[in-house]
């Protein structure tokens, strides 16, 4: 029969074996990311050189005394304004087709580079020539579509804030339904 263990011998690192063990993972870190390390190295030295970090690290240091000013700033210089707009910019966004959208940019840039192209003092329309664009099927699509985007916003501008803000939260959750 074997003698029972009466006395445990653990190793508890010492602080210098601690430290090796930690370099020796940072080292192993800063390998496995080699390319964005050096990249990051890259910024904060441009960023030393061109001075910023001087001013990030005396506001910092007195950020008792700084942020006062910040946010009075933010609130001057008309920063929640931009924000929300921001916001609502986004809100309005996520509220588009994206195939729509994109067909209808690549309309717009091809049209204004065909109006870009044309000479303005050679290729002036008369009357009877603009009516004669009408019956051309191009012509008449971009009509139609300007004239019902005119429509539909002439009807959003006659709804309330409140009717509006139930569409688009509707809207939205149509959106997100279909993904």
């Amino acid at each position: 029969m074997a003698n029972p263990i009466t006395r445990i011998n653990r190793q508890v690192p010492t602080e210098e074996e601690i430290r090796e063990q930690e370099v020796e993972r940072l080292v192993s870190g800063a390998a496995k990311s080699n390319p964005g390390l050096l990249m990051f190295m890259d910024i904060i030295q441009e960023m030393y050189e061109a001075g910023y970090l001087e001013v990030v690290h005396g506001m910092v240091k007195n950020r008792e005394k700084v942020l006062p000013h910040v946010f009075d700033f933010i609130k001057i210089s008309g920063m929640p304004v931009v924000m929300k707009n921001a916001v609502t910019g986004m809100q309005f966004l996520s509220t588009l087709e994206p195939h729509k959208v994109q067909r209808t940019m690549n309309a717009v840039g091809h049209g204004l580079n065909k109006a870009l192209d044309t000479d303005t003092d050679e290729d002036q329309k008369g009357f009877f020539d603009l009516l004669k664009m009408m019956k051309d099927p191009d012509v008449n699509r971009s009509i139609t579509m300007m004239l019902n985007f005119l429509k539909s916003m002439g009807e959003q501008l006659g709804n309330t804030p409140h009717e509006v803000n139930r569409e688009m939260n509707q809207d939205k959750q149509e959106i997100t339904d279909e993904v």
